[in-house]
């Protein structure tokens, strides 16, 4: 009977610290009770090229009766008490069909996407949603203009330095070149608007290869994998501790011979298990990378903004100072298994490739940490945002520490595709980024490597 009486109290207490609190078990739902309907779109902008889509999605909102429980704040007594609760249903509750997305002509978007050509650029198209005698809000989407994209296409020839400890040390471990190449294979397609429906997707026309010539100019056995066994004394020397990055960083600059290949054939990514500490955004942990740090003397400092550059006519091996200059290092685990450091915000090799040629993180996690731009990575069409506020596809705008009602950031809600969004499906660049990535390989003589084919002809 004490045990009762021990866990009666203790529920009583954990209760206390709400001061209401009410639970809808039943989720089925009819018709009649939808309360609201609301219709978000994955942008507010749309390019019409055909390939481009407007994705739209419904939340369907009903109200009914609950028990709900709480404390009086005033006499501390415990009650319950109906009331009418508005609450999210979940899609499968809903009934198949019975809501629709709909254009400004009443014509039903079967797929629930908006593709076009014929819509010129300025147009603004109006789309709704209805289930029965409900309408939801009425969204806007501004068609923009076609981007210039006539850029060359340019290969990049990427070397992986898989650096092994003893297996004294750790379990061994190796990488097929399949996997290599799917891991590039994705990043390009990521790039070039090949696995996303993105409304503002844009195409680098960048490819990433491995490379089949080593740094000799004789034919890699296995291309674009360089292996380097480090030796018992070698890893000793590394320490104990479970965060090896800085000894990781100093072991590369110390074999730069054969772990740093001319950054003017090769773009280096070094593998290892540097750390196993985890973080969402995965920025220390996930991988170690510096943006670029010069530009050529012919191009304006400013005209790639956010970025600490001075002007350097070239960037060879005798340059290097850090391997991060002409590379970036990822964590062998967070390759692997792209949930292991980062949990849900699942890594993509993609991210540190983008952020490598300049393109900025999106995620702003405070007002004031907004550019003068009013956004956090210098790119129009990309959003900002608190990553705390959406750890999903899902996202609104505002920011913690935003005024209410600001003007000049009215709530926006998007999905994220961009390979920079935290919890996003990181399957594309905006076209902004785009134009800053391509700029970066024009101006910036470190991300030069795509103007030899040493790496694919060994100079033959």
């Amino acid at each position: 009977m004490r045990y009762i009486i021990v866990i009666f109290v203790t529920l009583l207490m954990l209760s206390s610290c709400e001061k209401e609190e009410s639970i809808i078990h039943d989720l089925n739902i009819s018709p009649d009770e939808i309360s609201k309907i609301e219709l978000r779109a994955d942008h507010k902008t749309l390019v019409p090229n055909g390939v481009s889509k407007m994705g739209f999605h419904t939340f369907v909102y009903a109200k009914r009766n609950v028990m709900s429980y709480g404390r009086d704040e005033e006499t501390g007594e415990f009650y319950g008490k109906e009331i009418e609760e508005e609450f999210l249903v979940p899609d499968d509750q809903i009934p198949a069909g019975y809501v629709k997305v709909y254009d400004q002509n009443g014509n039903v978007l079967e797929d629930g996407y908006y593709a076009t050509t014929s819509d010129a650029p300025g147009t603004i198209l109006q789309f709704y949603a209805k289930g029965g005698n409900m309408e939801s809000n009425r969204l806007e989407i501004t068609i923009r203009e076609l981007p210039e994209e006539d850029y060359e296409e340019i290969v990049i020839p990427v070397v992986f330095h898989v650096l092994v400890p003893p297996a004294t040390a750790a379990p061994a471990y190796d990488l097929s070149v399949e996997f290599l190449e799917e891991q590039l294979q994705r990043v390009s397609d990521a790039f070039n608007r090949k696995i996303t429906t993105d409304p503002n997707a844009g195409n680098a026309k960048v490819v990433f290869k491995l490379a089949t010539y080593d740094q000799n100019g004789l034919k890699m056995q296995e291309p674009g994998k360089n292996i380097e066994n480090i030796s018992a004394s070698d890893f000793t020397n590394m320490g104990t501790s479970s965060n090896k990055t800085k000894p990781y960083l100093s072991y590369i600059l110390t074999k730069w011979k054969r772990l740093i290949w001319d950054p003017n054939k090769y773009l280096n990514i070094w593998l290892a298990k540097f750390t196993t500490s985890t973080s969402a955004t995965g920025t220390s942990t996930s991988y170690q990378m510096w943006s670029p740090k010069v530009m050529h003397p012919d191009y304006d400092l400013a005209s790639i903004p956010g970025l600490d550059l001075e002007h350097k006519e070239s960037f060879t091996l005798d340059d290097v100072e850090d391997c991060r200059e002409v590379g970036f290092m990822v964590n062998l685990a967070a390759l692997y298994t792209p949930t292991a450091v980062q949990g849900s915000n699942e890594f993509s090799l993609a991210t540190p490739m983008a952020e490598y040629f300049g393109i900025l993180q999106t995620r702003c996690d405070m007002y004031e940490y907004l550019n003068e731009d009013g956004d956090s990575d210098y790119c129009p069409d990309t959003y900002s945002f608190d990553y705390g506020f959406y750890p999903s596809v899902f996202k609104g705008n505002n920011l913690d520490g935003q005024p209410e009602n600001d003007p000049t950031r009215p709530l926006e809600y998007f999905t994220s595709f961009n390979v920079m969004d935290m919890y996003s499906y990181k399957n594309s660049l905006s076209i902004d980024q785009v134009k800053r990535l391509r700029m970066v390989l024009q101006q910036c003589p470190s991300r030069w490597a795509y103007k030899s084919d040493w790496a694919f002809t060994g100079g033959n």
